[in-house]
């Protein structure tokens, strides 16, 4: 029965763990209670060789040319260095160039000098973004040639313009990296620790360290990896011929749905400032030479078009061309929107992925090009050429 004005009384088991007394922890030793902070110091002074041992290990074998080091071959080869020596190898400059990301690496100089009579190096390079990888190319091959004034093919991806990050394969080239001040052993001391800064969390990391053991230990394979990527980019800068294979298509074309669908869905949002700057400062470079760029907007198949629309893939590509063409007043380019290939032709089966053609469509996109602004020097066409 419950008391007037009170709470009804407890069941007997609850009494039962009401009533029950709790022991008092026992008393700690007082001698390992003075040993304790020695077992800390101890555990971090382990933790800090550790990571240290890690971090200097990982910092000399430079495993992905994150800081330029250059002591070993790296697990990753760079095309910034092999295109930097093709460059350098030269016997003569180029009269045009061909800039872009790896969308543009199989346009091939040779069918492009056959339809123009210019002499012409492909300077495209792998990675989305890349007009700070314009702007270093075309810096460091007016350098390596003063005398040359080269007319300009920029092949410029609606990814353009993404969340910029400059790569450290561009950072790592010292022959590119001076034009791009983002640190990195090419910069001298300061440049090296704010690379390291920039990577600590890649030099910390055990899979790096694994791949420096790599390095160090299997030096020649290396090497030897590395040479065989060289040979795969020729001379005049292009990759080598390499014919459509259903097995290589059914492998990359996931990949690039997952890629750019990543991208679009919530991480490009807006054109980056900081793509925008270089690619701004790149024009006002080849105005200066004279030259009239044409900058084509590269195209995408129609079957990765359906999946990305709806991400935000036609807003950022209309976003593009109003920026492209708001710049119009300030410097002088042509603009051709080549974005849908239905414009040139394309062949549908001809697609490496949903981005990167074979030369069946190169070509057709390079006669759509000169046939659209008259070759060089270039006219505007009409619409974008669209």
């Amino acid at each position: 029965m419950t008391p007037p004005g009170g709470l009804p009384p407890a069941a007997p088991g609850l009494r039962k763990l009401k009533d029950r007394v709790v022991p008092d922890p026992p008393e700690m030793d007082p001698d390992e209670r003075g040993r304790t902070p020695g077992f800390v110091l101890v555990l971090l002074a382990v933790a800090a060789l550790v990571m240290g041992t890690t971090l200097t290990v990982n910092a000399v074998a430079d495993p992905y040319g994150t800081l330029g080091t250059h002591l070993f071959p790296t697990v990753v080869t760079s095309d910034r260095t092999v295109k930097a020596d093709r460059i350098e190898q030269l016997t003569a400059p180029p009269q045009l160039v061909v800039l872009g990301t790896s969308r543009a690496m199989r346009y091939e100089p040779a069918y492009l000098e056959a339809k123009t009579g210019l002499r012409t190096f492909n300077a495209g390079v792998n990675g989305i973004g890349g007009t700070a990888d314009a702007w270093a190319m075309s810096r460091f091959i007016h350098e390596t040639w003063p005398q040359s004034a080269p007319e300009y093919l920029w092949l410029l991806d609606v990814e353009s313009f993404v969340p910029f990050e400059i790569g450290a394969r561009t950072t790592a080239e010292p022959r590119l990296a001076r034009f791009i001040a983002h640190g990195s052993l090419a910069e001298g001391p300061g440049g090296f620790v704010r690379a390291l800064w920039r990577a600590r969390e890649v030099l910390l990391s055990l899979d790096t360290a694994y791949d420096s053991a790599r390095v160090l230990l299997r030096r020649d394979e290396a090497a030897v990896r590395e040479s065989r990527y060289r040979r795969r980019i020729l001379a005049d800068g292009v990759l080598t011929p390499r014919a459509w294979s259903a097995g290589e298509w059914r492998r990359r074309w996931p990949q690039s749905v997952a890629r750019y669908s990543a991208l679009h869905d919530g991480i490009y949002e807006s054109l980056d400032a900081t793509a925008q700057g270089y690619f701004e400062r790149t024009l006002a470079f080849m105005n200066e030479q004279r030259r009239v760029p044409v900058v084509v907007l590269t195209p995408i198949s129609p079957d990765l078009h359906r999946i990305l629309a709806p991400l935000g893939w036609d807003d950022r590509h209309e976003e593009v061309l109003t920026y492209l063409r708001s710049l119009q007043g300030r410097h002088d380019f042509v603009i051709l929107d080549m974005t849908d290939p239905r414009v040139f032709g394309f062949d549908r089966h001809e697609w490496y992925d949903g981005v990167h053609m074979t030369t069946v469509n190169t070509r057709r996109a390079v006669d759509y090009i000169i046939r659209q602004t008259g070759g060089w020097p270039p006219a505007q066409p009409p619409g974008d050429g669209r």
